[in-house]
């Protein structure tokens, strides 16, 4: 690498020395990555004694926060992966890095995020040159080994609870899958009921009773081909032949 270049903004995104850096600060004109400078308000580093927590609460906190930034995000393109920082240095304590499946979805969300507040205070958001989160995440941190304290320059990450993120994940990957069969469809409404629980209690219907003594056989047995078929079957085989299934 150009040793005029700040290798710890390329690989990490942030540089302790901000704007007063000797090095170059290359910003990104594409990239699937964005940063969302200092929006996650660490209780750890609060300095507000008013406002102490105990682990269950800090827990709960931060699952709602990123709750909130995963749900705002996916409005806006398919998220691959979240990063949030719980460094209590200032130029990435409470940072978060968005990785989308696209650079268009990135540039999209900076276009949105900017005019965006939260908590409070304005967003701040742009694109990251941050290609590796393996290579900018503090190994030490995830074993509670880190000496450095503020003085880390990698990225502490602090993740939310499982059952959290496979909710968050498996409510994207419905939307996605809605989405593609609307498509198909050409009805930007099918499937609107599924998307609200229902307050209905379900019944079942009784099963019709058959109104005529005639058997039935397979010479008088009528097919969708006999009265011009359903216009639905062919919804259906579109949608099969959409995820694959023949």
């Amino acid at each position: 690498m150009d040793r005029s270049v700040c290798s710890f903004y390329q690989k990490i995104g942030a540089c302790r020395h901000g704007e007063k850096c000797s090095r170059k600060h290359i910003r990104p004109s594409e990239s699937k990555t964005v940063l969302l400078a200092n929006i996650y308000q660490n209780p750890k580093v609060s300095t507000n004694e008013n406002e102490t927590m105990n682990d269950k609460q800090m827990i709960e906190a931060f699952d709602h926060f990123y709750s909130d930034v995963f749900k705002k995000l996916a409005t806006v393109g398919e998220v691959e992966r979240i990063v949030v920082c719980e460094n209590e240095n200032f130029h990435l304590s409470g940072n978060v890095y968005v990785r989308f499946t696209t650079a268009q979805a990135a540039n999209d969300a900076v276009m949105l995020l900017n005019q965006e507040w939260y908590a409070g205070r304005p967003v701040y958001c742009e694109l990251s040159p941050v290609s590796s989160f393996q290579e900018a995440n503090c190994r030490a941190h995830d074993t509670n080994s880190c000496t450095r304290g503020d003085h880390c320059n990698f990225m502490h990450v602090i993740r939310p609870t499982d059952d959290l993120r496979v909710r968050l994940r498996q409510a994207q990957d419905k939307q996605i899958a809605l989405t593609k069969i609307r498509l198909a469809m050409g009805d930007p409404s099918w499937g609107m009921q599924w998307e609200e629980p229902s307050s209905e209690k379900y019944k079942r219907e009784s099963v019709p009773q058959a109104t005529s003594s005639v058997p039935i056989t397979s010479n008088n047995l009528e097919t969708p081909g006999d009265i011009g078929g359903d216009p639905e079957d062919s919804k259906v085989e579109a949608v099969a032949k959409l995820f694959g299934k023949e």
